[in-house]
């Protein structure tokens, strides 16, 4: 990057060592990415700790804007603290009924993301010439960014663990959910992702919209040296 402030930030790059293996079952990574999919109905068993933490080990391999690693994220996994995510960000307008609750993933993963972690970054003083300390200067919000990349890292990861996954948005209760888990306040939620072994089938797939929808080809999304 030059020193002009209109450069985008620096990723630094990978630190995996050659011949290193990961831990857990592999899986072709094409098979994987084909395998990909929202899975809104889970069996209620608990997914056990060294699983969740090897899905949650796959963010300390997300590309991050300056190295600030600002992004953290809040698990629930506990029956108890899930049941509280559920009740407070129910919609008062379209609470879920009872067969839908009765298939909601039993773990859950918040990731949080900090602006202010990123702004720090980037007055520290081998970034401050960069311009990039305040926020509206920005050419995207990298620290959203970078939250989501990583949530894409546990997406994938899940699915390699044998799990089924969803990410989805909260609209209710954003600030009851983070005060109730005692959330920092630099930190929001991009969204959740529900984690859980899925369903043999699964009641609400029909109403998703890639049941209904065709896939795009790849020529029609990718413009080869211009549109």
């Amino acid at each position: 990057m030059g020193d002009t402030g209109q450069s985008l930030p620096e990723y630094p790059e990978s630190d995996t060592r050659q011949g290193e293996r990961p831990e857990g079952p592999l899986m072709n990574f094409q098979a994987l990415l084909k395998r990909r999919k929202s899975v809104r109905a889970y069996e209620q068993r608990p997914v056990p700790r060294g699983v969740l933490d090897r899905v949650l080990a796959s963010v300390l391999h997300a590309p991050s804007a300056g190295f600030t690693q600002g992004n953290e994220f809040l698990v629930l996994d506990d029956p108890a603290a899930v049941a509280d995510f559920w009740a407070i960000t129910a919609d008062p307008d379209d609470s879920p009924k009872p067969e839908e609750q009765s298939v909601f993933p039993p773990a859950l993963i918040l990731p949080l993301a900090n602006r202010t972690a990123y702004l720090t970054r980037y007055s520290a003083p081998d970034k401050a010439g960069y311009g990039l300390d305040q926020a509206e200067r920005w050419p995207a919000p990298y620290w959203d960014i970078d939250a989501g990349m990583a949530s894409m890292l546990i997406l994938l990861a899940a699915v390699d663990e044998g799990l089924g996954a969803w990410f989805f948005g909260i609209f209710a209760g954003e600030r009851e959910l983070l005060d109730r888990f005692s959330v920092p306040e630099e930190f929001k939620p991009i969204g959740v992702i529900g984690l859980g072994y899925p369903m043999p089938s699964d009641p609400n797939a029909a109403r998703g919209s890639a049941r209904r929808i065709a896939r795009r080809p790849t020529e029609t999304l990718v413009h080869r040296n211009g549109w």
